[in-house]
């Protein structure tokens, strides 16, 4: 036999299959990050025997607030709920109390604590106020959680190759987890009752903590023979 014919039988030989074996592991790690956007929802509130005078003074207060907060720079402000009821039962006099929310945030809590201070001696309530990870930097940490969980995949899924006597071939079927990235991570909030909407001598204090972002993974990890 030639060795065209030999090497044309050399390549019609089945190849021996190599012997795997399907590890499942998972990983988890964490990033330690700072708040950087302090946020607070205060309420605007008023009583009184008529719907339409509670409305009014509602709107009335409602647009101050909202001129000194829009001329702060670096807030920024959204409305929130509003609702007018009757407090009192149908026989009763009616005493009608409305109410609307506003949203403040920004990244310099000096700015908004003064400017929320400011809001409170014009008879607004804080209804909370905290400090959060914003959508940026959360992002950021859980991409950086992301890579340290899969590096130690990669690891585990070696060391447990070396153990069986095996090596590592590849990874399927990869599942990533972890935080929202748009979904700001509110470490603490102090709530506040209407009680403290009579004028104030200093602003509000809001003190933060570091906060953890973490990211997951899972994956089916191939092993070889050795």
């Amino acid at each position: 036999m030639n060795r065209a014919a030999l090497l044309a039988l050399a390549l019609a030989a089945p190849v021996p299959a190599v012997a795997e074996t399907l590890l499942h592991l998972s990983e988890q790690a964490q990033v330690m990050v700072s708040p950087d956007e302090l946020a607070a929802t205060l309420r605007i509130s008023s009583d009184g025997p008529d719907a339409a005078g509670v409305q009014g003074h509602v709107n009335t207060a409602m647009a101050d607030a909202l001129a000194k907060a829009k001329a702060t720079v670096g807030v920024v402000v959204t409305t929130g709920f509003y609702q007018v009821y009757n407090t009192q039962a149908p026989q009763k006099t009616a005493i009608w109390h409305g109410e609307q929310m506003i949203n403040l945030h920004s990244n310099d809590g000096t700015t908004l604590l003064k400017l929320i201070g400011t809001l409170q001696g014009d008879g607004a309530a804080v209804n909370q106020l905290g400090w959060r990870v914003s959508a940026d930097t959360a992002r950021h940490a859980r991409d950086e959680a992301s890579k340290l969980a899969l590096g130690q995949l990669r690891h585990r899924a070696e060391e447990a190759a070396g153990i069986l006597g095996l090596k590592f071939g590849s990874f399927k079927d990869v599942t990533l987890g972890g935080q929202p990235p748009f979904q700001p991570v509110m470490p603490r909030a102090m709530m506040m009752s209407s009680a403290m909407a009579a004028p104030a001598p200093a602003p509000p204090q809001a003190a933060s903590e570091p906060v953890s972002i973490e990211a997951s993974v899972s994956a089916d990890v191939v092993l070889v023979g050795g």
